[in-house]
């Protein structure tokens, strides 16, 4: 059982060392065929960084392009690669040594499994020092239905955390190179059409956050996942009925993300209304909106009370 890792990097020079060192460190190494390291067109220190790297790793391949974008970046590896399965990885992102001794095994038993996932280590300090262990939603439950599980919430499935079969590129195709952000749930979405998912408790891999990333502005993403939905339903009509219920939990993340994290009262209030416009049952709109209410720094204390107490008993779960 052989895996091919694909790392995009975009002017990552001052993390792709560690991301690449933590492929390379990996407890499972013997299963690593190779290295894919697709340089998008970084115009900092990243190429010189990358060539030092590969002076010691007869693994790593490096792949340079010209700005097309994670998309494409991601394709042109998943085409070069020539191992049965593909790990992808973030260049601003790093794994734990075990991750693919603990993913990998998964695959053995079922052959219907196309893509398997984890939990992930939250972080922003260079020293991850103020990592938060983040446990995202299980889609193993034999009575629910993946696609519409995932339609709806996304888990969210963090790309840096997945390693899927290169059989399921086959039959669902690459990824999709005109959408800019949100491309990983597109591309999760046609993989829950036609193959099942499994969660892997546990978090080896480390996530970056990142000031000025695509996905630092929750609201800003908005017109993309209703993007996503639209392309989604028109393969699956089934889903039309969920479109209301999964815009209403995205309108409500933003709106957290916009409270909590970028302190924008009026703007989270919005979110928030427009959420319960959606789907009036959303009892956690309804919960924003008396946060919003309360003075902000006690809000602050509550919701990161019992946020730490929910994420310390899901990982007392897994354990």
């Amino acid at each position: 059982m052989y895996v091919s890792v694909v790392i995009t990097c975009h002017n990552e020079g001052e993390y792709i060392k560690q991301s690449v060192n933590s492929v390379i460190t990996q407890s499972d190494y013997k299963h690593i065929n190779e290295i894919f390291v697709v340089d998008d067109g970084s115009t900092d220190s990243s190429p010189q960084i990358l060539t030092q790297l590969k002076l010691n790793c007869d693994k790593l391949k490096i792949i340079t392009t010209k700005t097309l974008g994670i998309s494409a970046a991601r394709n042109i590896a998943i085409k070069s690669s020539t191992s049965d399965f593909i790990a992808f990885l973030d260049g601003d992102d790093y794994w734990t040594k075990n991750k693919l001794q603990n993913q990998l095994k998964a695959f053995e038993n079922n052959s219907s499994i196309g893509l398997i996932y984890g939990d992930f280590w939250d972080f922003e300090k260079s020293d991850a020092s103020d990592a938060i262990f983040v446990p995202v939603r299980s889609l193993n439950n034999l009575h629910i239905n993946q696609l519409v599980e995932y339609f709806i919430y996304d888990a969210p499935i963090i790309p840096s955390t997945t390693i899927c079969r290169k059989k399921v590129f086959e039959t669902v195709g690459l990824f999709d190179e005109k959408i800019k952000a949100g491309e990983d749930t597109e591309m999760f979405i046609r993989v829950a059409e036609k193959w099942k998912f499994l969660h892997v408790p546990g978090a080896d891999c480390y996530k970056r956050k990142k000031k000025g990333s695509i996905s630092h502005r929750q609201d800003k993403l908005l017109i993309n996942q209703k993007i996503t939905s639209n392309i989604a339903i028109s393969r699956n009509p089934q889903l039309t009925r969920f479109a209301k219920k999964r815009e209403s939990y995205r309108l409500l993340k933003a709106g957290i993300d916009c409270y909590i994290i970028h302190k924008e009262k009026k703007s989270a209030l919005l979110l928030a209304i427009n959420s319960l416009k959606k789907n009036f049952f959303n009892f956690r709109a309804w919960a924003l909106i008396f946060m919003i209410l309360m003075p902000y720094k006690l809000t602050m204390i509550l919701y990161n009370f019992f946020k730490n107490k929910f994420y310390q008993l899901r990982r007392k779960r897994i354990k």
